[in-house]
């Protein structure tokens, strides 16, 4: 399975072209990606607005990836088209945040698939498992860079199109990782350093940590990764991480000071979330090859606050 066959597949699907299916637009984001929202008579009728509203609402529940996607999507496409003045400005504005979506994510996996390095076994059982590690680290990745570059204030332009167009590939995605994780789990019971190389230990690790919607699935990740802490075959800090994670997550005390706050303080800094022991936080970090939590705190911050450092 390569790159095109596990990335391209959504970007197709947001590009290309078909029939309407109104009915369908609040579970599949394919279709709320190329629906036609400035046509006034194929309008999604008030029962599709009104279940996209309530899957984003705060109190929704069992809510889909997909579904998710959808609505975000649904949402931005009639507030873009309500606020323009003709039909034919109105497609001009979904077509430039659709090139626009085009062109930065294009650029992100260019960058990320030169990123990718490292050897590939001659076993063509671990080398097929270490491509499609690397292809899924290489959608995610370039999925969230694209995200951020395309953030935006704007909610009535093609600025905001690109930006919802980012947010949905990134949704989906993360979707796909969780499910491709999951199926090579029962085969390899984790992907360790020894049989599949370092770097795509630590992507796989990657693509567990970013699985937030499943946090059943990261507490088996973090079981699997276990055992292989004592022969070297995951990284310390990588389970750390996600330990970390998993407790967030799941409501519990955070463990090793991994997991910061959401929202940056006034002055630019972060606080890190509630953890076990704060006192011996830094003690409990420098068994797992972490150093002080305040200097990671501060870099954290540096990257999502913007404060020099």
């Amino acid at each position: 399975m390569d790159l095109t066959s596990i990335f391209l597949a959504l970007a197709l699907a947001l590009a290309g072209s078909g029939t309407q299916d109104p009915g369908s637009l609040a579970d599949n984001p394919e279709l709320a990606a190329r629906f036609d929202y400035c046509d006034a008579a194929a309008a999604p009728d008030s029962e599709t607005r009104a279940l996209v509203e309530s899957r984003l609402s705060e109190t929704a529940t069992g809510v889909t990836e997909a579904q998710l996607a959808a609505a975000l999507l649904v949402r931005a496409g009639l507030a873009i088209a309500t606020a323009q003045p003709d039909i034919e400005t109105c497609r001009a504005v979904f077509a430039k945040g659709q090139a626009d979506f085009d062109t930065v994510l294009s650029l992100n996996v260019r960058i990320m698939t030169r990123n990718v390095g490292g050897e590939l076994s001659r076993d063509p059982e671990i080398r097929q498992v270490q491509v499609l590690i690397n292809d899924l680290w290489v959608a995610d990745q370039a999925g969230r860079v694209t995200y951020s570059t395309l953030r935006t204030d704007d909610r009535t332009g093609a600025a905001f199109w690109a930006q919802r167009l980012a947010t949905a590939n990134a949704v989906m995605a993360d979707a796909r990782s969780t499910v491709a994780l999951g199926q090579l789990l029962t085969t390899w019971d984790w992907i360790d350093r020894h049989r599949f190389g370092s770097s795509v230990s630590s992507r796989a690790w990657i693509l567990a940590q970013h699985a937030d919607d499943h946090p059943g699935f990261q507490r088996e990740v973090l079981r699997r990764m276990e055992p292989y802490l004592e022969n070297g075959g995951v990284r310390p800090r990588d389970y750390a991480y996600l330990w970390d994670r998993v407790a967030v997550n799941t409501g519990e005390l955070q463990r090793y000071g991994t997991q910061p706050m959401g929202a940056c303080n006034a002055d630019g800094t972060l606080d890190l979330k509630p953890m076990e022991d704060p006192e011996q936080v830094d003690a409990r970090r420098a068994t797992m090859g972490l150093g002080p939590a305040s200097a990671d705190l501060e870099q954290m911050a540096r990257e999502r606050c913007g404060v020099a450092g």
